[in-house]
């Protein structure tokens, strides 16, 4: 089984799924969205970013996080146990319970992840946990149907209608994200479907083509949600030493 490591944790988290719930964020991602706002998603592995605004530039810089005097250093990707996961995503039962909130797996690309996915869900809806899933759906269709049981709702980007826009912009084809799309319509799961619309690449006659594909298969618009771009992510590619690949926002 593959473990991934984890970026964050994001507790009390409102945009990802229903009521209150904890986003666990995991390290790895097989996409190369040119406009990625979580570039420290993108490598499996650990990475240390260094924020030029804020370091000192101190002659004897022990690379230190915890001590770091500006908090100019940051490590991306630190493991927790399985054990972990789930005793943090139980401190706020509570407020689940409250509210019809849970536990949300996002990244990067949980399904990278899968058995390490299903093994994590399957012991949170033992516990009585909502769970979601934050995907790009960019997964063999078996990795899909061994996720369907443990996810009670899906969280799946549709990145680009087209073949041409989605390779342009992703680096992958768009079949296999169509085919599970239909796969989870033809299951019958409650999802969600986030469109990013970003200026100057997606913002065009490829949103209505979305809209209509997603409609064509069974997804209504009460089912479908355009999200807006930003692109506040920059200093994080400086930072990470990464070519910043996001495109401008065009001015107001």
């Amino acid at each position: 089984m593959r473990t991934p490591l984890l970026l964050d944790t994001k507790r009390m988290a409102i945009w990802d799924g229903p009521g209150m719930r904890t986003t666990f964020f995991v390290k790895g991602c097989p996409l190369r969205c040119i406009w990625c706002h979580n570039p420290e998603s993108i490598d499996p592995k650990p990475q240390w970013a260094r924020f030029q605004h804020l370091c000192q530039h101190h002659e004897k810089c022990t690379m230190d996080e915890a001590t770091c005097p500006t908090h100019a250093l940051k490590l991306y990707g630190k493991p927790m146990t399985m054990d972990e996961v789930v005793a943090k995503a139980m401190e706020d039962k509570a407020f689940y319970d409250e509210t019809g909130g849970g536990v949300t797996l996002s990244g990067g690309e949980p399904l990278v992840f899968w058995e390490w996915a299903k093994e994590l869900f399957t012991r949170l809806k033992a516990k009585g946990i909502h769970t979601c899933l934050d995907t790009s759906l960019y997964a063999r269709p078996q990795v899909i149907d061994a996720m369907l049981p443990v996810v009670d709702m899906w969280l799946p980007d549709y990145k680009a209608d087209s073949d041409e826009l989605h390779r342009k912009y992703t680096g992958v084809p768009i079949a296999i994200v169509k085919s599970n799309l239909q796969k989870l319509v033809a299951a019958k799961v409650k999802m969600e479907v986030r469109c990013l619309v970003v200026p100057g690449c997606t913002d065009g006659d490829d949103v209505p083509a979305r809209h209509r594909y997603l409609n064509s298969i069974g997804i209504p618009e009460s089912n479908i949600v355009d999200l807006e771009y930003y692109d506040y992510a920059r200093s994080k590619y400086l930072a990470l030493g990464m070519k910043d690949t996001m495109p401008p926002k065009p001015k107001k």
